[in-house]
């Protein structure tokens, strides 16, 4: 009878196991840049604070990124799943175009392959969009 017992146990555990185990991705980000000029791009990513916590930063870069005219540049995994206060500049690499610094909010969930969109317009004016 013990057998019988243990063996249900086990038999039912597994299956169920890896129904609980969800995995989550982090949040990607996508740069179109169609200024037509390199520019330099400042991202910066804040988790939101609490009443127990502060905004911690989640992720900084400032790199230049090249015309992205047929395509967007990735930045993968920058984000695990939460709410975020997203900061973004745009300068350009060789004029003294530059644009506002925007921020957005973003709550990537952990779904596949989800994505921040920011686009840089030819007259350096910023939009955000998600995928």
């Amino acid at each position: 009878m013990k057998r019988r017992s243990v063996l249900v146990s086990i038999a039912v555990a597994v299956p169920l196991s890896g129904c609980l185990s969800s995995q989550t991705e982090s949040g990607n980000i996508q740069i179109a840049n169609q200024t037509g000029q390199e520019v330099w791009k400042e991202i910066t990513i804040q988790s939101e604070g609490g009443i127990l916590s502060e905004a911690e930063t989640v992720y900084n870069t400032r790199t230049k990124t090249p015309p992205t005219e047929e395509y967007r540049s990735t930045l993968t995994d920058v984000a695990p799943p939460g709410t975020y206060e997203v900061e973004v500049e745009f300068e350009a690499v060789e004029t003294d175009k530059e644009s506002d610094v925007r921020t957005t909010q973003w709550s990537p969930t952990g779904e596949k392959s989800e994505s921040l969109i920011i686009s840089l317009a030819p007259d350096f004016s910023i939009e955000f969009l998600t995928q």
